[in-house]
């Protein structure tokens, strides 16, 4: 799996140089490697694959001529890839030409900046010091930001910074908590038809019906271009998976239009849970349930994966779910929850006690003392 961009990047900016002569290589890696982490491919289908796996990597310098795969081609991979780190990675055309037409078919292709071979060295290292900053710096700015511009709604950064302080309340208070990631069946085909209109209206459109199918105490993000994840505070397991075949349910069963045909969308969804998944951290949460969506994915997609249970999970319930079950006249429902539900009033009993001078110390010391913890 490629590094998230939430990856901390080296302390030197890492690039890569693709070139099938080792004498180029050589030559560019004395000139930069003082500012510079290098790696090395020999081909343009060995960078091609060292760009794919390695998430830290912020410009490509890549030779016209090669085998396998030339700088042509691989300039063309990149920009018609999916990943937004990869499609918009600077990627910088290093050739022996110097007529305008090969100058003229890089750029149209794609190629951030073209360098002529011999090459000035004082050049080459500001052209590639410029690129490495505006990439670090779009990074930067894609990190910080709360918000995703395609769809609307929270962005990866958000949602790791919320996640991080709904579990640590989750934990301290001993209440439940789901995450669930739902993932796009054939996103790549989508985005393989060339239209980008398309696949940012598709985006849009299972953003819109996430939000019908979540409560508003949930938090809704985008984490990846096909992935979108919600962090659902005090929902147990099986108050879980009934959303999770909700949301599956209301997409797969409303056609999306795009002007020309209704395509049919379908989502794979993955569910973790705090009281049955042993996980501790967001990060944690979501890697657990992108091999779940995986997993579902590989299976023909349109389906929820989860922890397999032996038996169904003893279903906790908060003071939250209680009050709803109440609202609903189902007071039988909570019958073997009473006792949980009343070690959760505690904390709260003990603080009004305090604030509005009750006098019930005694009271409630006693009530604690019948309560099984």
């Amino acid at each position: 799996m490629a590094p998230s961009t939430e990856q901390q990047v080296s302390a030197k900016p890492r690039i890569l140089i693709v070139d099938d002569s080792r004498l180029v290589r050589v030559s560019l890696s004395n000139v930069l490697q003082d500012e510079f982490e290098i790696v090395e491919a020999v081909d343009g289908e060995d960078g091609w694959s060292k760009l794919l796996g390695d998430g830290l990597i912020q410009v490509v310098l890549t030779d016209a001529g090669m085998p396998k795969l030339d700088g042509y081609e691989l300039i063309e991979r990149i920009r018609s890839h999916g990943e937004k780190r990869i499609q918009e990675c600077p990627t910088i055309m290093i050739t022996a030409a110097e007529d305008e037409k090969s100058r003229q078919e890089a750029l149209e292709i794609g190629a951030t900046d073209f360098i002529t071979k011999p090459f000035d060295k004082a050049q080459l290292l500001a052209r590639v010091r410029a690129h490495a900053k505006f990439d670090q710096t779009t990074r930067d700015l894609a990190q910080k930001s709360t918000d995703d511009k395609a769809t609307g709604i929270r962005s990866r950064h958000y949602f790791l910074m919320r996640g991080k302080q709904d579990i640590a309340f989750t934990t301290r208070h001993d209440q439940d908590l789901s995450v669930i990631l739902v993932g796009m069946d054939n996103f790549k085909t989508l985005y393989a038809s060339g239209d980008k209109t398309i696949v940012v209206n598709a985006l849009t459109a299972i953003a819109r019906a996430l939000k019908t199918c979540i409560r508003t105490e949930d938090t809704l993000a985008r984490t990846s271009n096909d992935q979108f994840a919600i962090i659902a505070p005090t929902l147990g397991w099986s108050e879980a998976e009934i959303v999770c075949n909700r949301i599956r349910q209301t997409i797969s069963s409303s056609p999306f239009n795009n002007e020309h045909s209704d395509l049919s969308l379908t989502v794979s969804i993955g569910l973790v849970n705090h009281g049955v998944d042993k996980v501790n951290t967001i990060e944690e949460y979501l890697l657990l349930a992108e091999r779940y969506v995986a997993k579902a994915q590989a299976a023909g997609g349109n389906s929820v994966m989860a922890t397999e249970q032996k038996e169904a999970p003893k279903k906790r319930v908060s003071i939250d779910s209680a009050l709803r079950v109440l609202a609903q006249g189902k007071m039988d429902v909570l019958v073997p929850h009473l006792n949980n539900i009343a070690v959760q009033i505690i904390p709260l009993l003990e603080y009004c006690n305090k604030k509005l001078i009750w006098g019930a110390d005694e009271h409630i010391a006693a009530l604690k003392k019948r309560l099984k913890p």
